[in-house]
């Protein structure tokens, strides 16, 4: 027996979750963020090539989210037997120390 195989687990998925449209969000934000920083960036050597690169990236990545053409899924696994296993995935996720 490896030293690996000691510690293999069936996992089961509790919960799936496809959380593209709140990256959507996310990326809107950092993109009003980077803009509205635009002047320190610059400031730091970067030029308008970067910026507008950015830019592109911001709203090509939102876009794909948006409209469901990419998705960014969230996955949580547990271990068979872990009562300690969240029941409301908005809840939050029980600490490993049980506190």
């Amino acid at each position: 027996m490896t030293a690996s195989s000691r510690f293999w687990y069936i996992y089961l998925v509790e919960h799936i979750e496809n959380i593209g449209i709140h990256y959507y969000q996310t990326l809107k934000i950092w993109r009003k963020n980077f803009l509205e920083n635009q002047s320190k960036i610059q400031a730091l050597g970067f030029n308008d090539k970067f910026i507008r690169t950015w830019e592109y990236y911001f709203d090509y990545c939102a876009s794909g989210f948006k409209s469901r053409t990419i998705g960014d899924y969230q996955i949580v696994f547990s271990r068979p037997g872990n009562v300690a296993t969240f029941t409301d995935p908005y809840n939050g996720f029980p600490s490993a120390n049980g506190v």
